[in-house]
C-alpha cells in the first residue's frame, strides 16, 4: 500500500509499525484493514458471549443446611455482574448506558441516524410512530382483514424497523454495526465505538468467568544446584511489569522476558495470550506475524507462537519507538 507522506493518517485503533510508530490507515479509512477485521471479529463474539449468559443467569439449587429460602441459594456476585450487563435498563453513575443491548443500540441508532436508514424523530412523533403501528396491529386482527394480513404484517415490519420501534436484540444491532462496518471505519467517533466494544468485550468475558487474570508463562529456568532447577510455575498477571517465581524469588522484568523464554526452551502460546501479556493488540500481532515470518505451531483451528520468536519482534520494535523518540 503507498502512502504520500503527507497525507498519511495514522490508525486510530493503536496498533504499531514496526518502526514503533502508528501504523497507516488503510486509505480514505481511519483504521487499518487488521484492526477494522478484529473490530468485526469482537462484534461477532459478542452475540456468542451474549447467548452464554441464559445459562449464567439461572441460579444454583441450594446446598447448605438449614433453613433458606426453598429451592434457590443467594446470587453470587459474578450472576450479578451478568444480570448487569444483560439488562438494558443497567447504567453507570454518570448516567450512561452499561448493559450491552443498551450501548450497541446506542451505536446502532447513531448509525441508523447519519446514514438516514433511519430519521431521528421527536417524542411528538415517536408517539404518532407508535399509534400507526398499534392501528397496524389492531387492523391484523379484523374479520375484514384477511386478504390482506400478509401485506399489513409486511408493513408493519417495515415501519416498525426502519422507525426503530421493533423489538431490538444484541444479535440484531451487531449485525447493523457489521453490516456499515466500511462506513463505521470513515467515521471519527470509531475509536470510540471501539473502545467501547473492547470494554464490553471484556467485561462478559469477566462476568462469565472466561477471563484469566494471570497468564502461565512456563517453569522457572533458574539452577538450584547439583544440575538441578526451581521447576516452579511461573504466572504473570496481565499488565504486570516483571515476572516472579514464588518459590525461589528471581524476578525477570519485562525487557529480560526474551532472555527468560529462552531460557526456558520452546514456551508457545496463541495469539490472545501474547496480546494480554505484551500489552500489545491483536491486529499489530498479526501484522508483526506477517512482517516476521513466525513459525506456527500447533494447529489451524488454535495456532501457536514461539514467545522468543514473539518477544523478538516486540523488542526489536520497542527499541525503534525509543530511537525515534529520543
Amino acid at each position: 500500500m503507498n502512502h504520500n507522506a503527507s497525507t498519511i493518517v495514522p490508525c486510530v485503533l493503536g496498533c504499531r509499525s514496526a518502526a514503533g510508530g502508528a501504523y497507516p490507515a488503510q486509505a480514505g479509512y481511519l483504521t487499518c484493514d487488521p484492526c477494522a477485521e478484529e473490530l468485526r471479529a469482537t462484534l461477532r463474539e459478542l452475540v456468542e458471549l451474549y447467548a452464554l449468559t441464559e445459562d449464567a443467569t439461572v441460579p444454583a439449587p441450594s446446598t447448605g443446611g438449614g433453613r433458606a429460602s426453598p429451592g434457590y441459594g443467594p446470587r453470587s456476585p459474578a450472576v450479578d455482574a451478568v444480570l448487569a450487563l444483560t439488562d438494558p435498563r443497567s447504567a453507570a453513575e454518570d448516567g450512561e448506558p452499561v448493559g450491552v443491548l443498551a450501548v450497541l443500540g446506542a451505536w446502532a441508532d447513531v448509525v441508523r441516524t447519519d446514514t438516514g436508514v433511519r430519521p431521528a424523530l421527536s417524542e411528538a412523533e415517536r408517539r404518532d410512530a407508535t399509534l400507526l403501528v398499534s392501528w397496524l396491529d389492531w387492523c391484523n386482527t379484523q374479520p375484514w382483514a384477511g386478504a390482506v394480513l400478509p401485506q399489513l404484517g409486511a408493513l408493519r415490519t417495515e415501519v416498525s424497523g426502519t422507525l426503530g420501534l421493533g423489538r431490538r436484540t444484541v444479535s440484531g444491532e451487531v449485525s447493523l454495526l457489521i453490516r456499515w462496518l466500511d462506513w463505521i471505519t470513515r467515521q471519527p467517533w470509531v475509536s470510540d465505538l471501539a473502545a467501547e466494544v473492547t470494554s464490553l468485550h471484556r467485561s462478559m468475558r469477566a462476568a462469565l468467568g472466561l477471563l484469566d487474570k494471570h497468564l502461565p508463562v512456563g517453569c522457572c529456568p533458574v539452577s538450584t544446584g547439583r544440575g538441578r532447577t526451581c521447576g516452579a510455575a511461573l504466572r504473570v498477571r496481565v499488565g504486570a511489569a516483571r515476572i516472579v517465581c514464588r518459590s525461589c524469588g528471581t524476578s525477570w522484568p519485562r525487557e529480560q522476558w526474551d532472555a527468560l523464554s529462552v531460557a526456558q526452551g520452546t514456551p508457545l502460546s496463541d495469539t490472545a495470550e501474547l496480546a494480554a501479556w505484551l500489552g500489545v493488540p491483536t491486529g499489530t500481532l498479526r501484522r508483526w506475524r506477517s512482517e516476521d515470518k513466525w513459525k506456527r505451531h500447533g494447529d489451524k483451528a488454535r495456532p501457536l507462537y514461539d514467545r522468543a520468536e514473539v518477544l523478538t519482534s516486540w523488542s526489536r520494535r520497542r527499541a525503534g519507538a525509543l530511537a525515534s523518540s529520543a
